[in-house]
């Protein structure tokens, strides 16, 4: 049909879940640009995200450990999945803060998956050694007056001159991986899949966005371009999005879409069935992200309430905004960011407490979330 999808799809099909998708996902968008909370919701929605991209693979992953881990202030030892968690979730805010069209270029793309080094190492020199070619040409040292010899630094010129040498004509080290097929299969080319998969991505230029993003993450799960990364690909159908204006102010949460949706998407369904199930986690993750603004944007009203009167040098504001930013708050977790005792950051939370709802039900090691 010259559109970038098989002759056998049918439009006619498409359009109703499509454009009511579109709608909903554009309203949305439109909400969070003139939102207070737009950067909370952002937050929020990177952690939400991550842990949905583990439960999709089959795994758990709690959001409170996947906060606090992210902070640095573990309660207990990180697991193997809270640590990928982790990973998307690094991935997911460097895809939001750079370029909406960086994550599909060559080398975007190289960098999410780990095989990008750079091409040329430069030597610059450091404040340092400026200071001591400074020295060696006979200044005077400022607390004693007295001239500093030139041979007293002429074996560390020798050396950084030598290194200097050795860095010009050394070439970037190749990625090391394990290549004994216990971790890799070895005839899993991973380049000639991911060629196949931006061929494939070319054809969905004259595709509204919503039906492109929907073709180019069918494409990715149909070739599994990555062995160990596949949740990187709701992840680049996002970023797609963005590239094509749908969405300015977010990074769709595409794996939380899917998890909240009441349809799954299963590899034996015919093609249409598939573009269909992507369109209605879609919608029906906008439905719910406009529910969750509605009610951040409430619970910031009433905890708002509570910092009226207070001295101007207060951290009460600012705790405010941590928890409306943060899924869970706990005492040294709003001490560190505040920068203040932990006493003070648990008479704090005890003076928003009405609003706030206590997770664990324990005197201590507690974890707070907005109501």
């Amino acid at each position: 049909m010259g559109l970038g999808l098989p002759s056998s799809v049918s439009f006619e099909r498409l359009q109703a879940p499509f454009e009511s998708a579109s709608d909903a996902l554009a309203r949305f968008d439109e909400r969070l640009r003139s939102s207070p909370l737009a950067e909370a919701f952002v937050l929020r929605a990177h952690f939400h995200d991550a842990c949905a991209a583990l439960w999709r693979a089959g795994e758990f992953v709690q959001l409170e450990d996947l906060v606090l881990h992210d902070a640095g202030t573990d309660v207990r030892t990180p697991t193997h999945e809270l640590v990928r968690a982790h990973a998307i979730l690094l991935t997911r805010r460097r895809i939001a803060d750079c370029e909406p069209a960086w994550a599909l270029t060559t080398d975007g793309l190289a960098s999410l998956r780990g095989a990008w080094r750079p091409q040329s190492v430069a030597c610059k020199p450091t404040n340092a050694s400026c200071a001591m070619d400074e020295a060696a040409d006979g200044e005077l040292d400022d607390e004693d007056g007295e001239t500093i010899s030139t041979g007293e630094f002429a074996e560390i010129d020798e050396l950084l001159a030598r290194t200097s040498r050795v860095i010009e004509r050394s070439q970037p080290a190749p990625l090391k991986r394990d290549d004994s097929g216990l971790v890799y299969d070895e005839d899993w080319d991973e380049e000639a899949r991911l060629a196949e998969w931006r061929e494939r991505l070319g054809r969905t230029q004259n595709l509204p966005p919503l039906m492109a993003a929907s073709v180019a993450l069918d494409a990715w799960e149909e070739i599994e371009p990555l062995q160990r990364s596949a949740w990187l690909g709701p992840l680049l159908a996002a970023a797609l999005l963005r590239a094509r204006g749908k969405t300015r102010h977010c990074l769709t949460a595409l794996h939380s879409g899917f998890r909240q949706a009441k349809y799954r998407r299963v590899g034996r369904d015919d093609f249409e069935s598939r573009l269909v199930t992507f369109a209605c986690a879609i919608e029906t993750m906008a439905k719910a992200d406009s529910k969750e603004l509605d009610r951040l944007t409430l619970a910031r009203e009433l905890l708002l309430r509570k910092c009226k009167g207070r001295r101007a040098n207060s951290r009460m504001t600012q705790l405010v905004d941590l928890c409306l930013a943060s899924p869970v708050v706990t005492v040294p977790f709003a001490a560190k960011e505040l920068r203040v005792s932990q006493q003070a950051a648990t008479t704090m939370i005890g003076e928003l407490s009405s609003n706030l709802r206590e997770l664990t039900g324990r005197g201590r090691y507690r974890a707070w979330a907005v109501v």
